[in-house]
């Protein structure tokens, strides 16, 4: 941040301030020897925040059978960092809400900051974090900076606000923050990311807070360090989220924001349809105990069901996109040998790659000619690493068979040059909506193998019967009125759930695998069978 500006504010005495026992918990939860006594004995000088979190304590939010009987119980509920949230949460809002002649509307504001909250610590629930509750916080308080320079500057502020702000049906205006921090960086030569930062810093709050403040547009911010990067991404992608519940019409934005939870965090689309559904079904709760208008149930469903069918129309457009750039078609709708484009790599490990490199030389023996994929041999290869991982860490392993129905019929009625463009377009489709994390394969001949780490049948399932639909919907045209209807076949095997040993190995797991796919193909095309489920 520019120094004259961090000169002014620091001087501007109308900076926003943390009640007193709020500052304390901030310098207790900085105390590596802290016990939760002495952060009891603090929050017991506020009986209005030891209410609050009671309610926090015994709401459904944590799930208790046995409900918290005194303050020392709710906080050992809470934990430190949950304190520390929520404390800081509940004391934010009660003193901003005290204020006048401000130009932000501040129930708007909380509303947004806290759907970033319950957003992000849903992301954190997905992907496995243990700091949920500095998920939750630092989505909470990502939009800080604006509420300091409302609070610093209102009267030059006003008028950014207005500018940055979008109508809803009923006139109310709704902040659009990617514009208002190009205004405000027009105007300050700094945006509220930063005056937030700046401001966390100033505060004594942990430097990770800051970081996610900072880099809740950009991810990619040189502010934020590696060991942070993760939950800094989750940040920015919950910001996006909470636009999807509170500007209208933003769920359009559901393909661009899909693509980003892929690239920042390996989720999937589907997966991003299911946090939209948790944020949905928990913000109730959160609005309830920090007393925020909730969001209307009609509206969550309706949101999600819209961004899940935008979703997959796009993901069938696609496939139509990808067919017709590799495989032109001439006069006579021959295709033309010519015109196939060089294979396709879409490895799982590195989903956002090129779509058509050329394999270096050294590498080629672990890659599939035609489409660019890894060959069979490497996959066994992951496969017996990945087993000896899922036994370590006590996490399940899944492999999944899919077979192209009828490629032998598409390859003498159409030619095989079309039949390889085929399973081309599917290697990216598979590569695509992997986790950074998967791997996808070219098995042999029209089938592919999924490897799919710390992923039980369940999701598994879920992954395959999506990629079917998908193809399902896809008719690639082949010029004039020639088209095609796909489907696919898929068996599915998970260590341990599909009654393999303890002892089992990866041509034990590979042969499950393939009998689910031979049972699934034994009754008929398009069905997906799952090794050791009748």
């Amino acid at each position: 941040m520019h120094a004259e500006l961090e000169q002014r504010l620091g001087f501007c005495g109308n900076l926003p301030t943390l009640p007193a026992v709020a500052l304390k918990v901030i310098e207790l939860a900085n105390n590596p020897e802290v016990h939760l006594n002495d952060v009891a004995r603090v929050i017991a000088m506020d009986p209005a925040l030891v209410t609050k979190l009671f309610r926090a304590a015994n709401s459904p939010l944590y799930g208790l059978r046995r409900k918290p009987a005194n303050l020392r119980q709710a906080l050992s509920v809470l934990g430190l960092q949950g304190t520390l949230a929520l404390a800081l949460g509940f004391s934010l809002m009660a003193s901003s809400r005290g204020l006048r002649g401000l130009p932000l509307d501040l129930d708007q504001f909380w509303r947004r900051s806290l759907l970033a909250a319950t957003a992000s610590r849903a992301l954190g629930e997905r992907l496995k974090l243990k700091n949920l509750e500095e998920l939750f916080l630092a989505g909470l308080l990502h939009g800080i900076g604006i509420l300091a320079l409302s609070m610093m500057l209102p009267e030059q502020y006003v008028g950014l606000l207005k500018e940055a702000s979008d109508s809803q049906t009923d006139g109310t205006p709704v902040l659009d923050i990617a514009r208002l921090a190009q205004l405000e960086r027009a105007r300050f030569e700094v945006d509220h990311t930063q005056v937030g930062a700046w401001l966390l810093n100033r505060w004594g709050l942990p430097d990770y807070l800051g970081q996610a403040v900072a880099g809740s547009f950009d991810p990619s911010d040189p502010s934020v360090s590696e060991p942070h990067r993760t939950l800094v991404e989750c940040v920015a992608l919950s910001v996006r989220l909470a636009d999807i519940w509170t500007r209208p019409g933003y769920w359009q934005n559901s393909p661009q924001i899909a693509e980003l939870a892929r690239e920042w965090l390996g989720l999937d689309t589907e997966a991003y349809v299911e946090i939209l559904g948790v944020v949905g079904a928990k913000f109730p709760e959160m609005a309830e105990l920090f007393q925020i208008k909730s969001l209307d149930p009609i509206e969550v469903a309706g949101i999600i069901d819209q961004a899940r069918e935008l979703l997959t129309i796009r993901g069938a457009r696609q496939l139509d996109g990808l067919l017709e750039d590799g495989l032109p078609v001439d006069g006579d709708r021959t295709p033309s040998l010519l015109s196939i484009r060089a294979p396709a790599t879409v490895i799982g490990s590195s989903p956002a790659a090129d779509l058509n490199p050329t394999p270096a030389p050294e590498n080629q023996a672990l890659f599939d000619p035609l489409t660019g994929l890894f060959n069979r041999a490497h996959l066994e290869e992951l496969l017996r690493l990945e087993l000896a991982n899922a036994r370590s860490q006590q996490w399940p392993l899944s492999l999944a068979l899919v077979d192209l129905d009828g490629c032998g019929q598409i390859n003498e009625a159409r030619g095989r040059a079309v039949g390889d463009q085929i399973l081309i377009v599917l290697g990216r489709l598979f590569g695509a909506h992997i986790r950074r994390h998967d791997t996808v394969a070219r098995y042999g001949g029209d089938e592919f193998a999924l490897l799919l780490p710390a992923s039980a049948a369940d999701p598994s399932r879920h992954l395959l019967e999506r990629l079917r639909e998908l193809v399902r919907q896809w008719e690639p045209t082949l010029g004039g009125d020639s088209s095609l209807h796909i489907t696919l076949s898929a068996g599915l095997a998970t260590y341990p759930e599909s009654g393999l040993a303890e002892t089992t190995s990866a041509e034990e797991l590979i042969r499950a695998a393939e009998d689910a796919l031979a049972a699934a193909k034994r009754a008929g095309p398009d069905q997906l069978f799952i090794y050791g489920r009748s």
